[in-house]
């Protein structure tokens, strides 16, 4: 199986989760996700196009490990 390379908001999530640590209360993952998608939204469209450009390079490196890798969903 070969995960899918994550979108601009998933690395967004991820790094926000692990910069936060044991400072934040909140431990359900539903509602860490409203708060990040909330954040997300608010973000100016410069500071989300960070976010794009570090997911284009990871992308990049998934496309040179995984030549020829299409998502196809089991359906």
């Amino acid at each position: 199986h070969i995960p899918r390379p994550p979108n601009a908001f998933m690395l967004y999530r991820s790094h926000m989760l692990k910069s936060r640590g044991n400072a934040d209360p909140e431990k359900r993952q539903q509602n860490l996700s409203r708060i990040a998608g909330q954040l997300w939204r608010a973000m100016s469209k410069e500071d989300r196009a960070v976010w794009h450009k570090k997911a284009a390079e990871v992308q990049a490196a998934h496309c040179a490990k995984y030549p020829g890798y299409k998502f196809k969903p089991n359906r």
